[in-house]
């Protein structure tokens, strides 16, 4: 589990420890404040008369303590930067600003958490009287003045005026953070460059869904054989150059991009097959359509329309750039790649990564918890759990055996037993995820 965590906090800094003000305390990421929920949670079940017997009716779901952790987390803005600060509902009150239109208009702009007394602001125009957060619509009103280069000046109560951040400013200090809309009903709260949680339709979220190179790798050779290792890194290096953009983009990888392009060329615009540099990428990823490449990187068109049936993957919550990305890939027994860019920032890769898993370790675990006793199968229940996606239908049938053989053991009084969802074959489950 510390390893777990560890890894976990590589990926998402959170921010630097910093002395606290008496009796008060934010938290250093969305992560830590997940953790307080988590045991929060765990604290008050245990405080009931049977702790743990009837948790699937009481206790919370994840979606719900996420979210739990991120009202709490938006408080370590204000105990951050306000001398003396009130606890208020930041977290709900940006949900409700980022969902609301302005005369047909999404609210795009960024707000700057700071307090305004701070030397370091710089202010183009402060109102006379500051405007209260339980306006929203006043607030949005005021978003929509904010241009290019100048942001709500505000704290976690109300809003001062309109102005900037000095360059000289450190933003190690903490003592500002800002607050990107950056589409409809999604925001993005930032220190410094530092991203800290990112809000999409009041989902709360990390900062950057992470993208592991050794995944990602992994997964490119699986999906295309025939393609070598230096093509994968290319690959990956498009990836990095694609999100350095400033505009969303698409590349779709086929291993029948040859004859797609032909198909599509009223679509498009078929090109003398070409290896993309990134240098060409970013010239020809401002127009609209998607980047067509075969599995050596070799480019056969640009600007094309991708068609495709919808799937049940398709969420009207998302952009059109990803539906046709996920339309496109499962529309053919084609092996088919997308890498999606989307305007607000988010990355996607389609099909998403799986990392590789060994047959022996899903073999040995599997032989764990079948001669496993109430005293030592969490470690092979809890791997297989984790790991359900590549357990195959016989050991499907061994582990559901292995469950029920637990399940019925006789329990001492007091003695804390997790029960197991049975196991079911995965429908993308195929031996290519499988090392070894």
């Amino acid at each position: 589990m510390h390893a777990v965590l560890h890894a976990t906090l590589l990926q998402f800094p959170p921010l630097p420890s910093k002395p606290i003000k008496k009796g008060q305390s934010g938290y250093r990421s969305l992560i830590h404040a997940a953790m307080a929920a988590v045991l929060h949670e765990a604290t008050e079940e245990l405080q009931n008369p049977a702790p743990g017997r009837f948790t699937h009716h009481g206790m919370r779901s994840a979606e719900e303590v996420v979210r739990i952790a991120a009202k709490d987390f938006m408080h370590t803005p204000g105990l951050s930067v306000e001398q003396r600060y009130i606890h208020t509902d930041l977290f709900d009150a940006l949900n409700i600003v980022s969902s609301l239109m302005y005369e047909g208009a999404k609210g795009v702009g960024h707000l700057i958490l700071v307090d305004p007394e701070n030397d370091a602001v710089d202010f183009m125009v402060k109102f006379a009287e500051p405007v209260t957060f339980r306006e929203p619509r006043w607030v949005r009103k005021v978003l929509q003045m904010a241009t290019t280069g100048v942001g709500i000046i505000a704290d976690s109560q109300h809003i001062y005026g309109l102005g900037q951040l000095k360059v000289s400013h450190d933003s190690s200090a903490q003592d500002a953070f800002t607050v990107t809309f950056i589409d409809h009903y999604h925001w993005v709260l930032r220190c410094g460059n530092q991203g800290l949680l990112r809000c999409h339709y009041a989902v709360p979220k990390l900062p950057q869904e992470p993208f592991d190179k050794a995944a990602f790798l992994a997964n490119y050779v699986r999906l295309f054989p025939q393609s070598s290792q230096e093509n994968g890194l290319h690959l990956w290096n498009l990836l990095l150059a694609q999100i350095r953009q400033e505009h969303g983009s698409m590349i779709v990888v086929a291993e029948d991009a040859a004859s797609e392009a032909r198909r599509l060329s009223k679509q498009g615009t078929s090109i003398v097959p070409t290896l993309l540099s990134e240098s060409l990428l970013r010239s020809v990823s401002g127009i609209d359509g998607t980047i067509l490449l075969d599995p050596s990187g070799v480019c056969h068109a640009i600007g094309i329309i991708l068609d495709g049936e919808a799937t049940d993957q398709c969420t009207p919550s998302r952009g059109s750039r990803y539906n046709s990305g996920v339309r496109y890939v499962q529309a053919s027994n084609h092996r088919r790649f997308a890498i999606v860019v989307s305007d607000d920032r988010t990355v996607d890769i389609i099909p998403g990564l799986r990392r590789l898993v060994s047959r022996t370790r899903i073999e040995q675990h599997v032989a764990g918890l079948e001669a496993a006793t109430l005293d030592n199968y969490h470690d092979s229940r809890n791997w297989l759990d984790d790991h359900r996606f590549y357990v195959n239908a016989e050991q499907c049938a061994r582990i559901n055996r292995a469950i029920e053989r637990l399940d019925a053991l006789p329990k001492e009084v007091g003695l804390i037993y997790l029960g197991t969802e049975r196991f079911e074959v995965h429908p993308e489950m195929n031996e290519s995820y499988l090392t070894d």
